[in-house]
């Protein structure tokens, strides 16, 4: 992957392999590499237009935050990852998220109604 992100295709492979890092830091715990790296592959697939891979970099942010008890960043994370998963319309993903959302955290339905997190069809 790193040869691919270098070498050969950046715009197609960066946010991959910073995404990979970031996991690969997690499960190290190197938290505040993981964090950047996070940021980064987020930043990387937004700039190339990689909806999916930027929802995803979204969740998986989330989840980190979450296990890490920051309970307002994992929010904002999984919340935009929502938003992303929507745009790119896989709304079973994006249901499965909200009831995620729902189970983990002490949302209320005035507070999810403006960022749209309601179970679609």
């Amino acid at each position: 992957m790193r040869a691919w992100a270098e070498r050969g295709s950046s715009w197609n492979f960066r946010h991959k392999l910073q995404l990979m890092e970031a996991e690969h830091h997690c499960c190290n715990g190197n938290f505040e590499q993981a964090t950047q790296s996070y940021e980064n592959a987020i930043a990387t697939a937004r700039v190339h237009k990689y909806i999916n891979d930027e929802a995803l970099a979204c969740e998986l942010a989330g989840r980190f935050f979450l296990e890490r008890d920051d309970l307002a960043s994992s929010l904002e994370y999984l919340r935009l990852a929502h938003e992303k998963y929507s745009d790119w319309g896989a709304i079973g993903k994006g249901n499965q998220l909200v009831n995620f959302i729902n189970a983990n955290f002490a949302v209320s339905c005035e507070q999810n109604a403006g960022h749209n997190l309601r179970l679609q069809q």
